[in-house]
């Protein structure tokens, strides 16, 4: 098992993803194709630039690709902001649920990049 699977970022990123999987398919046809598949994106690539994070040995380039982590989070916070406008993921405490998701993982990065500046 990698080392990157068993950072709590990692599994929130995760456990996010699966929720927006669940939801995304129950989206009306007009929004399900370009809101939501851009909501899974941002989650995809997240997990992929922790994966790289993992892999990088430069304190430098880790923290570029925290940026970048950050970057997608904030720009599914949006995307999950629109969907909540359009009446897309159901439930009403659904938003407050999802935002609460992305501001936890939002924090991680966040103490991630101090913790790489400190060093």
């Amino acid at each position: 098992m990698s080392i990157y699977s068993q950072l709590p970022i990692y599994n929130s990123v995760f456990f996010l993803l699966k929720d927006l999987y669940e939801r995304v398919p129950k989206f009306s046809k007009q929004y399900k194709y370009l809101l939501g598949e851009r909501m899974l994106e941002c989650c995809i690539e997240s997990i992929v630039l922790i994966n790289q994070i993992s892999d990088e040995k430069d304190k430098d380039k880790r923290i570029i690709y925290i940026y970048k982590i950050n970057e997608n989070i904030n720009k599914l916070l949006i995307y999950v902001r629109v969907a909540n406008e359009l009446n897309q993921l159901g439930k009403e405490n659904a938003y407050f649920f999802l935002s609460e998701k992305i501001l936890d993982i939002l924090n991680q990065t966040e103490n991630w990049k101090k913790f790489l500046q400190k060093k």
